[in-house]
């Protein structure tokens, strides 16, 4: 092969595109990733301390898609020496008889894992942290727990280069020729050949695959810490992962680790921002409506603000993400659309996409991502 012809040329370096560039570095292909920031940065949807990793999920094929993640991060860990999942546990709080936390229930028993209904009274004597009345069912699953989010992204990228690949910084791509026997990407003035091209870009797909209309919304995101009255209280290990449905909104919480307090946000429910204009200042309305939850719910939590931060989801219609290649260029392929849930899935997403760039098929069942069902 000519040296200046990639295997592989992905774009987007935060979780999918690293995880992407790992697996097909250390698998001998010839890998270059194109990244417009640099790495690591706080523009797009993978940076930042933490994010939930779970079984629990009301589709099935996400809980068998999960027990094949878990695996790969497992992996991750043992390749670099590093830890980057941290059991907890988690809880899920729902009005009795909701509909999302019967799902859960229902899709974790058909996919065999394990899980238990709580009570009021199990609930205060494993984490008195909480306030739980009467009103609510909780759900307990034991493998939730959460990821050292920028980390696993560091991790990933530098294990790619330790096999090879070559990541480029501050290289904005600004089109790909994919009518051409060998694709071409044009960065920063610049060209680069590529047999194959996966696009992770997060926020920025759409824009890069404009002609391919895909039905992708930015939506801004927001995090918000608070340092507890007792920090002891809200250590992993004391104090489990959360998400609760209240009012109508999903609410959910991470145990203290980097950033010294306890995680809350609200899952969705943001504006629809463009990733180049987006307000990066946290609202003080957002940060009062998690602190009253919070005093609610977790007295203790409730303390101090110390820390809020914009993020960006990449949503589709269905919640559901895209895994398929170009429909007129099967060397083309995209991952996208991870609705703010898709973090979790990064070490086996990037699996998916080097064996669908170096064979063309998976084993995993990945129809439920095709571009496909956005079709009219």
């Amino acid at each position: 092969m000519p040296e200046d012809i990639y295997d592989a040329i992905i774009i987007g370096a935060g979780g999918m595109g690293s995880a992407t560039a790992y697996h097909l570095a250390s698998s001998g292909a010839k890998t270059l990733v194109l990244e417009q920031f640099s790495r690591g940065h706080a523009l797009g949807s993978s940076h930042g301390d933490s994010r939930i990793i779970r079984l629990a999920y009301e589709k099935t094929f996400y809980v068998e898609l999960m027990k094949s993640a878990y695996a790969e991060w497992r992996k991750l860990e043992a390749a670099s020496g590093k830890k980057l999942l941290y059991d907890t546990g988690g809880i899920t709080i729902a009005p009795k008889e909701h509909d999302y936390i019967i799902g859960l229930r229902n899709s974790l028993e058909a996919a065999g894992v394990e899980s238990e209904w709580w009570d009021r009274r199990q609930v205060s004597q494993r984490f008195p942290q909480f306030e739980i009345d009467d009103n609510v069912c909780v759900l307990w699953q034991a493998d939730t727990g959460f990821l050292y989010a920028s980390e696993c992204v560091s991790t990933h990228l530098q294990l790619a280069e330790s096999h090879g690949a070559e990541i480029r910084e501050n290289t904005c791509v600004s089109n790909i020729d994919w009518q051409r026997s060998v694709a071409q990407v044009i960065a920063n003035g610049e060209s680069f050949k590529g047999i194959n091209v996966i696009v992770t870009a997060g926020p920025w797909t759409a824009s890069i695959l404009s002609t391919l209309e895909l039905p992708l919304t930015v939506t801004r995101q927001q995090v918000v810490y608070f340092r507890p009255t007792d920090v002891n209280l809200f250590q992993p290990g004391r104090f489990p992962v959360f998400i609760e449905i209240s009012q109508g909104e999903f609410i959910y919480g991470i145990p203290i680790f980097k950033f010294g307090g306890v995680k809350a946000a609200r899952h969705g429910l943001g504006e629809t921002v463009s990733p180049d204009k987006c307000d990066r200042n946290p609202s003080a309305d957002y940060i009062e409506h998690l602190h009253a939850y919070l005093k609610a719910r977790i007295p203790d939590a409730a303390g101090e603000l110390l820390h809020a931060q914009v993020c960006l989801y990449t949503e589709t219609p269905d919640g559901d993400f895209i895994i398929d290649t170009h429909p007129d260029c099967p060397q083309l392929i995209i991952a996208a659309g991870f609705s703010g849930h898709g973090f979790k899935f990064c070490s086996l997403v990037g699996r998916i996409l080097a064996e669908l760039t170096s064979s063309g098929k998976t084993n995993f069942d990945v129809r439920p991502f095709s571009v496909a069902r956005f079709a009219p």
